[in-house]
C-alpha cells in the first residue's frame, strides 16, 4: 500500500489549515502609498466622468481615521507597555502573594495554592516583566502574582498555605457564635 504521505508533501491531508496575513509593506497601505494611488487615480480618470470631489474627500477621511487610529493604538500598547514596567519596578522588597502553580493534563499552569515571600528583583528583559522572590529559585511571571502583602488563599486549599511565612502567623481562634476573630 502507497504512503500518503510521501505523495501528497503533508502530514495530514484531511487537516485544517488557517493562514493568517503578517503585516509587511506588500499588504499595508501608508499615508504616501495612498496619495501615490489617488495621483493615478486622478491622472487616469475619465474626462468625460471625472471622479466625484465628495467621493475623493471621503477617502481621503477614511484613510486619515485609520491613521489616527493605528497611532492611537500604538501610544496605547507604549502606555500600558510603560504602567506593566513601572508597577513590577515598585515590587522590589515587597511582601507579595504569589501563586503556585502545577500543569494539568491539557499542559496548562493552574494555580493550586499561594506563596508568600518578599520580592528579590524584577527582570525587564524577557518582554515580560518577571520576578524572584527569597527563598525560592524559581522565577515568576507577573501573571503569577496574585496581590501585594499575604492575601487569603483564593484557590481554597487547606488553611496551611505553601510557603507561608511563621513569623508573621498567629494563633487565631474564631468565635463560632459572630465569626470574629480573636487572638
Amino acid at each position: 500500500m502507497a504512503d500518503v504521505n510521501s505523495i501528497s508533501g503533508t502530514s495530514d491531508p484531511y487537516a485544517d489549515t488557517y493562514y493568517t496575513a503578517s503585516v509587511n509593506d506588500k499588504n499595508t497601505l501608508s499615508m504616501t502609498g495612498f496619495f501615490q494611488l489617488m495621483a493615478v487615480q486622478l491622472q487616469n480618470q475619465d474626462m468625460s466622468n471625472p471622479m466625484d470631489n465628495s467621493e475623493l474627500m471621503a477617502q481621503m477621511t477614511q484613510m486619515a481615521m485609520v491613521q489616527s487610529m493605528t497611532s492611537m493604538t500604538d501610544a496605547i500598547e507604549n502606555s500600558t507597555a510603560i504602567s506593566t514596567q513601572v508597577y513590577a519596578a515598585g515590587l522590589v522588597g515587597q511582601q507579595v502573594t504569589v501563586a503556585i502553580t502545577e500543569e494539568n493534563s491539557y499542559g496548562q499552569d493552574v494555580p493550586v495554592d499561594v506563596k508568600y515571600a518578599k520580592v528579590e528583583w524584577v527582570d525587564f528583559t524577557s518582554g515580560s516583566p518577571t520576578f524572584k522572590v527569597e527563598g525560592d529559585e524559581k522565577v515568576y511571571p507577573l501573571t503569577h502574582l496574585v496581590g501585594m502583602g499575604e492575601v487569603p488563599n483564593p484557590f481554597g486549599n487547606s488553611s496551611e498555605e505553601v510557603g507561608k511565612n511563621p513569623d508573621t502567623d498567629t494563633d487565631k481562634k474564631t468565635d463560632t457564635t459572630s465569626g470574629i476573630g480573636t487572638v
